[in-house]
């Protein structure tokens, strides 16, 4: 099982209860998978950098959950399938090595 972190966007039309909706469905996609979400964070509305699909405000939504590697592509094309998203970044969450001085020095 590896982490990873979701962060979506859903457009300048959505609201709380649309943001909830998604990360409803976000959710039982991964547990549907056999993963397990670790966490959700609603965002709210923000103005974009620039305009994504004719929307200058958006609804950023996040969630951090664990699924085998190979299922990740599946996560992928759920994502783009969803007309709702207009833009979503899916990173794996990996743990840095610690860098540890030599005491001895």
């Amino acid at each position: 099982m590896r982490k990873y972190e979701l962060v979506w966007i859903l457009g300048s039309d959505a609201d709380e209860d649309q943001g909830a909706e998604s990360v409803e469905k976000i959710t039982s996609l991964v547990t549907d998978i056999g993963g397990e979400i670790s966490g959700t964070d609603v965002w709210g509305k923000r103005t974009l950098a620039y305009p994504i699909q004719k929307n200058t405000e958006g609804y950023y939504l996040q969630a951090n959950f664990e699924i085998d590697g190979a299922k990740a592509p599946e996560i992928e094309r759920a994502i783009g399938a969803d007309q709702s998203i207009i833009r979503h970044l899916l990173v794996r969450d990996e743990i840095k090595p610690v860098v540890v001085a030599d005491a001895a020095e």
